[in-house]
């Protein structure tokens, strides 16, 4: 006998209409109707209630109705494919979420660390803040070093270190005025401009990788002795070697 037998076998046996049996298992007559004219099948949870209900194993449900067992057996191996899905899904969200932790642990650490050297920093080398927002230093007569103001990304901008990691050096001459800009240690753009018509009238734009150790090459193309270019040079470099040695 059909599932579909089976049912309205049962059905009768308990003297329940199809409207009552309906009402069992929230569904329709009609889905009933369908149900047992195997017109369509009930599915696994329902078959499992059926055979609570009713005290009847599932084997003598489907005792014979080859289409329904294949049915069930097509939906058990879904369930489980779906399963398999869900595991590994709940597996990447897991990863991503300790991963998630661990870098906002890294980055809490790395943030305090850096703004308190930072902070630091300013104090042992006596910067003072300025009407820009940046922090300047007097080195000597016209020599102002100079850094901005720092302070680390949001955690969700995945950042470990400050944005703009410069040191600045503005130089006031006679005639011109020198400005040097470090973007790394010892590695750093300069250029003097004319007081007179604020033209370039010397710059490091063409200098090859060897020309900026050479003091005297670089002191003369920006109109500063050797001596005082080296001076300022070193300064700089250990300037940035302080505040950004550790990023």
């Amino acid at each position: 006998m059909t599932l579909g037998g089976n049912i309205q076998k049962i059905r009768k046996e308990a003297h329940l209409s199809q409207e009552e049996l309906a009402e069992m298992f929230d569904v329709t007559r009609q889905t009933i109707s369908n149900w047992e004219n195997s017109k369509s099948y009930p599915d696994l949870e329902t078959l499992i209630k059926i055979s609570d209900s009713f005290e009847i194993s599932l084997d003598f449900l489907l005792k014979e109705d080859v289409t329904m067992v294949k049915t069930i057996d097509k939906e058990v191996k879904s369930t489980r494919k779906y399963a398999r899905a869900l595991i590994a899904i709940g597996i990447v969200i897991a990863l991503l979420i300790g991963g998630f932790a661990v870098y906002s642990a890294v980055y809490f650490n790395t943030k305090s660390e850096l703004e308190a050297n930072f902070e630091k920093q300013l104090e042992d080398n006596n910067f003072y803040k300025n009407r820009d927002g940046y922090y300047s230093m007097d080195y000597a007569d016209g020599v102002v070093y100079g850094v901005p103001n720092q302070s680390m990304p949001k955690l969700t901008d995945f950042y470990l270190h400050f944005h703009e990691r410069n040191v600045y050096c503005d130089i006031e001459l006679e005639d011109s005025r020198v400005e040097i800009i470090w973007d790394d240690y010892n590695n750093f753009s300069a250029s003097a401009i004319s007081k007179v018509d604020d033209k370039v009238i010397g710059s490091t734009a063409q200098f090859k990788e060897s020309d900026f150790s050479d003091m005297k090459k670089l002191g003369d193309e920006l109109g500063i002795s050797e001596k005082e270019i080296s001076e300022i040079i070193k300064k700089g470099n250990g300037l940035y070697k302080d505040f950004y040695s550790e990023q």
